[in-house]
């Protein structure tokens, strides 16, 4: 079987670490997962977010571009 590389953060590979156990490897660890939270249900919750942050946006509560940086660094 042919396998691909993903790249993760550092961050996130420590937290699908404690995913796996009795000897799992990723794969199965992901393919659990998307078992459990079908492509609707997690398409659902990233529109969700996405209509949140556009109500934000029309509502004036937004960053304009030059300041991301700055913005980015107070996070």
């Amino acid at each position: 079987m042919a396998y691909k590389t993903i790249n993760v953060s550092p961050n996130t590979y420590d937290q699908l670490v404690l995913y796996k156990h009795a000897g799992m490897t990723f794969d199965a660890v992901l393919n659990e997962m998307m078992k459990i939270v079908s492509e609707g249900e997690f398409y659902g919750h990233i529109l969700q977010k996405h209509r949140k942050r556009m109500k934000k946006i029309k509502a004036g509560d937004f960053i304009e571009s030059n300041d991301l940086d700055e913005a980015l660094k107070q996070c």
